[in-house]
């Protein structure tokens, strides 16, 4: 109550001060007398007053402030007391009498105090917002004092000059022009001209500038004559009220001001139910409300400050002869000093190391992290290698002596490398990664030699001969190195009776005359580029070294060199007969005229020519006559190149008495040239085409750049429509476009459908906080960065949300099964993570660039400021809310910065190179998700701009993730017994193991797996290889990254124990033994989960393409084919036919996939399946050796009904398959049906073909259409 009741008291005193004491003085007229309250006036500030006549009062600012001390006076016979009323009337005339005497005489109770600069006054423009520094003590008495004796400017049009140009502005310390800020603020209200305003109020329009103030326009003229040329030709229609209002101003508040402001004043008054004179409300009593009415601004202050009651007059707002301390002058801005320079205070000062700082740790913490990834990949390599070297260390494996020297390549050229002597007659020179740079081999039993320069001090050379056709050439700074070097190879060739001849010479002629292997290579390059240059009437170019005609000339090829163009091995009996034939002088050596020759023959030669080549290689001894054994050891050459174990002698044997037979020679032994020309006739077309495929026709412009095998089983009929059909280049490449959106028009729906509602959530944020939260001043306090990181921030809610549900893999497994499947590319989902990751990344970018820019403009705000933006916002007394306050101090600072570093952990370990060769890293950092999640969830709660809006996004979509993970987890703690391993060629392993009761999934789908011997938790995506309708789970695993190798080299019997070592420097690595005895390896599954290629059994055609290690989820999906259609137990199998075509390097690489084959062609009873297989290890499809190889497939197929290589039904095809043409003959072939389904599983160039070959058929718009799956490697 007593709150109340003073506040009661205190706004009625305000009330009446201002309505019946200042409002007569500033008017210079009495208000119309109180009749009471008025319910229908609108008591509401209007626009006119608030931006116009309201603003009357600057002319009344003077430029600065006086400041009076109290007097000094003897106290008299009388006492007095503050409060209304409390002078007893003789000493009220005393003290107006002392006052009036004293004013006169300007006695010692006038102290006008100067400002702490020396002024007179205390001057506006250099006080603005420094009430600190001068309002403190007894300094408010004292500026009272001063205002009551100062007298205010004229009212007139005229302001200061301090509120002219040097007013206070935004941020403190800027400045604005008053008289502008009033002109535009009516603009800003929208406030109706000054003429319009007049009639409203009841006042005669003006027609002339005259007419607004006469006698102003007498005194100034020229200010009128400006205004009129300014508002042009409207004239006094377009008037600005505030200007208007202000020009009639004349020793007071002209006519329209003036009706404004009583106006505004007496509907505040007459409006208000609460207004202290209303008696109707029972607020005061009479005697209160003439208690009241008697108080004035001097009682207020009398009684509120420590003002001596006579040192002020009683009408404060009056000066009259007589009151107490005339001014000393009417102050001007010239009596005091000049304003202060405008220097603005820098809120920023302090944060700018701490600033750029921040920038530095942002801009180089992925540095740092790319650099721990490459150490990361190093580290994983370097394990994979000793972990790989583990397989082929030997006990007997004998020492060699290493030795840091510096190799010569060419003249002024150096690399630094290690030479390795022996353990064998030879020396290596090795690179840091341990890779074999060149080699020099020395015959036992024979001497070395060895030249060395006796000249040129500092730099001392060393040559070394080898029976290669290249020198070793090292350089040493000191004798003492290279007499260390001659000692260890010394030591090496006597250790195989070899001795070292020694020859002096100087260290030019040494350099110059060595023949190095690079120089070699470069030679040798020549040789072959003159040697086509002239079979092709090429023109010769010349790149680093100008070679003359006599030097390519004197250039020979040994039986090395000439292998290794040819790709093969010097001691292969293909080349030892191919070398016996080019080397015509037969002195070990093929000339360049020799290698011309033959060249040109294979080029340009008949089929006589090539076939004499191949007859005198079978004609070992050159008797003009070849017997059965050595056309059968020519064949058998040819064959070893396929280096499979499926091929017996006695294949060979019936193939070759097969064509015998064929040609009418079954019952000679041996035949002529004339006899081999009719046992090859019925080849003719392939031997003319023949030729000799080597490394120098791939460098010299021979057209070996389309290797794509030749399918003669596969017959096509040129369409006439496409051949006659000539399109212009923007036809095709438009059909080219319409092809590619038609066949992932689902693909590109859902990529758009993910933009724009990421963008659209982005920019509904930005719109919003750049113009509709103007209010909140949040924009004008940070800038545009606020704009951007809540645009930003809701985008990034959308893409964290999508990413958990595309690593969902159990509902995504789940999916695949409904017919949901084919309106979702649910076989993306991998594709699509990583496109949600990265636009969360450039999102998370865009975010934490905002910050800087919004931490940045609240760093230059004061704290005052800062707490207007929002009421969650706090800041400890005392503390300066700078850069590192924003960064480390507050919970979206120091989350945000938590944020970003585990973002671009997870960003840069999960880069492809990355993730190929250091797979733990990436899957260690990958966990960081959890954190990343976790700390989204705060990052908002500090609530500055907006209430957290992450967690709505997010609950959903974490849910599900929840579950599906829960279910994952749920499975791979029952650890399954290992039933057999089994190492397979080409580093590949099959693990055999317990299949868990209930267990069900789909052939072609996946499993995430680990190897508690191995390490536990780290889980690898595997095929299943086992079919559906078998009682155990099987997967084939290749050796590649560190954990396959570790498995591996766990279950090869033979490795070396030394690997042990190798395993233990990797803590999650466990032994074969631990501490309480031998530990039993387990499998530990997640999963099934849909992969790529389960739906093969959806189509009534399919073709399935693999290629590599991608065979592995046929190996599964081919069994359960023939196992349905043999038993006719799948009754949802729509297939009818299956095309199966297998890609490989060579038949060696997977052999074990082989008797897969093998037992599925045994169990096609239907003949269901139909299987192709490509060897892509050979040499181009015209060369002499596949071409032979051809001869001997076809026609074994035809004897045998078997593959010479395989012996499956299957035909072997040496190169790359023609998919674009094979897919045209099953579009031909089996036209009845609407879709033919594709799947491929390999590396990505595999994948790539397959699709645009898809790609290229569908544009025909013919049935069938054909629709791609495929699993990518990669």
């Amino acid at each position: 109550d007593i709150f109340q009741s003073a506040r009661r008291m205190n706004i009625a005193s305000l009330q009446n001060i201002i309505m019946y004491e200042y409002l007569p003085v500033f008017l210079g007229e009495e208000v119309e007398p109180y009749k009471g309250y008025k319910p229908d006036i609108h008591p509401g500030i209007s626009h006119v007053f608030q931006s116009a006549a309201f603003r009357f009062g600057h002319t009344l600012i003077p430029p600065g402030i006086y400041q009076r001390g109290p007097g000094t006076y003897q106290r008299g016979p009388g006492t007095y007391q503050k409060g209304p009323g409390a002078f007893f009337e003789k000493d009220r005339k005393l003290s107006n009498r002392q006052n009036k005497k004293k004013s006169r005489k300007g006695g010692d109770t006038c102290k006008f105090l100067p400002a702490q600069d020396g002024s007179q006054a205390m001057r506006l423009c250099s006080n603005w917002w420094n009430a600190q520094d001068v309002v403190y003590g007894s300094a408010l008495e004292n500026i009272l004092r001063g205002l009551s004796s100062q007298i205010a400017e004229k009212e007139d049009a005229t302001l200061c000059a301090d509120i002219r140009n040097k007013l206070f502005g935004p941020l403190d310390f800027s400045r604005r022009d008053l008289a502008a800020l009033n002109i535009m603020r009516g603009r800003d209200s929208g406030l109706p001209d000054y003429n319009t305003v007049r009639m409203y109020f009841g006042l005669s329009s003006i027609k002339n500038w005259t007419d607004i103030n006469p006698n102003l326009y007498k005194e100034f003229p020229e200010i009128f004559n400006k205004l009129e040329d300014l508002y042009g030709y409207k004239g006094l229609q377009d008037v600005d009220l505030y200007v208007g209002g202000m020009l009639e101003s004349d020793n007071g508040p002209g006519p329209l001001f003036r009706e404004i402001i009583k106006d505004q004043f007496e509907r505040l008054r007459d409006g208000d139910r609460f207004w202290f004179e209303n008696a109707a409300n029972q607020i005061f009593s009479g005697e209160e409300i003439k208690a009241i009415r008697d108080i004035k601004l001097w009682d207020i202050i009398v009684n509120a400050t420590e003002v001596d009651p006579r040192d002020i007059q009683k009408d404060v707002f009056y000066w009259k002869e007589g009151d107490p301390c005339p001014q000393p002058k009417q102050i001007s801005h010239s009596d005091m000093k000049p304003c202060i320079h405008h220097h603005g205070f820098d809120y920023f000062m302090g944060s700018e190391m701490a600033y750029i700082y921040g920038i530095f740790i942002i801009i180089v913490f992925p540095l740092v992290i790319w650099f721990c990834a490459y150490l990361s990949i190093k580290y994983s390599n370097s394990t994979r290698k000793k972990i790989k070297r583990a397989k082929y260390i030997t006990e007997c494996s004998e020492s060699s002596d290493k030795m840091q020297v510096r190799e010569l390549l060419h003249e002024e050229e150096y690399r630094l490398v290690k030479a390795k002597f022996g353990p064998g007659p030879f020396i290596q020179t090795i690179d840091r990664k341990g890779n074999v740079m060149t080699k020099a081999e020395f015959t036992p039993n024979k001497p070395v030699t060895v030249k060395m320069n006796v000249d040129h001090p500092g730099e001392y050379f060393l040559l070394v001969k080898s029976k290669n056709c290249h020198d070793l050439v090292f350089s040493f700074d000191q004798i003492p190195h290279r007499k260390k070097f001659i000692n260890k190879l010394e030591t090496l060739l006597s250790a195989h009776s070899c001795t070292i001849e020694t020859i002096p010479t100087d260290a030019r002629s040494l350099v110059h005359s060595a023949e190095t292997k690079a120089r070699r290579e470069k030679k040798l390059e020549h040789f072959f580029r003159e040697a086509y240059a002239v079979t092709f009437g090429i023109e010769k170019t010349h790149n680093s070294q100008n070679f003359g005609s006599a030097e390519v000339m004197s250039i020979s090829l040994s039986r090395d060199e000439f292998a290794s163009a040819l790709g093969m091995k010097p001691n292969d009996m293909f080349v030892r007969k191919m070398f016996k034939i080019v080397d015509k002088e037969s002195n070990g050596r093929i000339s360049f005229n020799n290698f011309l020759d033959t060249v040109v023959l294979f080029t340009k030669g008949g089929v006589d020519d090539k076939l004499r080549i191949i007859y005198d290689m079978c004609d070992e001894d050159s008797r003009g006559i070849v017997d059965k054994s050595n056309f059968k050891e020519m064949l058998a050459s040819l064959i070893d190149i396929a280096k499979t174990e499926s091929i017996c002698s006695e294949d060979v044997s019936v193939l070759i008495s097969s064509m015998f037979e064929s040609a009418g020679l079954q019952d000679r032994e041996d035949i002529n040239y004339a006899d081999f020309k009719m046992l090859m006739s019925q080849f003719k077309v392939d031997i003319l085409s023949i030729g000799l495929d080597c490394k120098g026709a791939h460098k010299n412009f021979l057209d070996t750049n389309s290797n794509i095998a030749r399918m003669t089983d596969i017959k096509l009929e040129e369409d006439s429509d496409e051949l006659g059909e000539c399109k212009s280049s923007f036809t095709s490449k438009w059909s080219t476009v319409v092809g590619y959106l038609e066949e992932n028009r689902q693909n590109v729906f859902y990529l758009i459908l993910f933009y724009v509602i990421t963008f659209a959530l982005f920019m509904e944020r930005f719109t919003h906080y750049s113009f509709m939260a103007e209010h909140t001043d949040l924009r004008k306090v940070m800038g545009i960065g606020i704009a951007i990181t809540r645009g930003s921030a809701s985008a990034l809610t959308f893409c964290y949300s999508v990413l958990l549900l595309t690593v969902c893999r159990n509902l995504i497994t789940k999916l695949k099964e409904w017919s949901i499947h084919q309106y979702i590319p649910l076989d993306l989902h991998i594709e699509f993570h990583k496109i949600c990751a990265c636009t969360a990344l450039f999102f998370s970018l865009l975010h934490t660039a905002g910050h800087l820019v919004n931490f940045y403009h609240a760093s230059t705000q004061p704290v005052h400021h800062l707490q207007c933006m929002s009421n969650e916002l706090y800041i400890p007394p005392g503390v300066t809310p700078n850069i590192s306050f924003w960064l480390f101090n507050t919970m979206t600072g120091t989350t945000g910065l938590v944020l970003y570093f585990l973002i671009v952990i997870v960003f840069v370990f999960a880069y492809t190179s990355v993730r190929k060769q250091a797979f733990k890293f990436f899957w260690l950092t990958h966990q960081l998700y959890i954190g990343i999640y976790f700390l989204s969830l705060i990052h908002g709660l500090a609530r500055i701009t907006q209430d957290p809006k992450f967690w709505m996004f997010v609950a959903g979509p974490g849910l599900i993730y929840t579950l599906d993970k829960v279910l994952s987890l749920r499975r791979s703690y029952l650890e399954l017994d290992i039933l057999e391993t089994t190492l397979l060629p080409s580093d590949v392993i099959k693990i055999k193991f317990y299949r868990p009761p209930n267990y069900k999934f789909l052939s072609g789908q996946y499993v995430r797996a680990s190897c508690t011997a191995i390490q536990p938790e780290e889980f690898h995506s595997l095929t299943i290889t086992a079919a559906p309708h078998e009682d155990f789970l099987s997967v084939h695993i290749k050796a590649i990254g560190s954990w396959t190798w570790r498995l591996r080299n766990y279950f090869d019997p033979n490795k070396n124990l030394e690997s042990e070592e190798t395993e233990s420097e990797d803590p999650g690595t466990t032994g074969r033994c631990g501490g309480s005895g031998h530990i039993v390896p387990k499998m530990r599954i997640q999963g099934p989960f849909g992969g790529g290629n389960q739906d093969w059994y959806k189509f009534e055609v399919a073709v399935m393409i693999g290629a590599g290690i991608g065979v592995t989820p046929y190996a599964s999906i081919l069994n359960d084919l023939v196992f349905g259609t043999s038993t006719n137990r799948y009754s949802g199998v729509a297939c009818k036919k299956v095309y199966f075509l297998w890609i490989c390097p060579s038949h060696r690489h997977f052999e074990w996939f082989i008797d897969v084959l093998r037992e599925v062609e045994k169990k096609d009873v239907t003949k269901v399946l139909e299987m192709h297989i490509f060897i892509t290890q050979f040499f181009h499809k015209f060369d002499l050796r596949t071409t032979m190889m051809y001869i001997c497939e076809n026609h074994f197929q035809q004897l045998s009904r078997r593959s010479l290589f395989t012996g499956l039904r299957a035909q072997n095809h040496f190169g790359r398959p023609d998919m674009e043409a094979f897919l045209r003959f099953v579009q031909k072939k089996h036209n009845y049906v609407s879709t033919v389904g594709v799947f491929s599983c390999g590396p990505r160039a595999v994948i790539r073909a397959n699709s645009s070959a898809c790609d290229i058929v569908n544009r025909n718009k013919k049935l069938p259409y054909f629709k791609h799956h495929y699993e990518r490697f990669g």
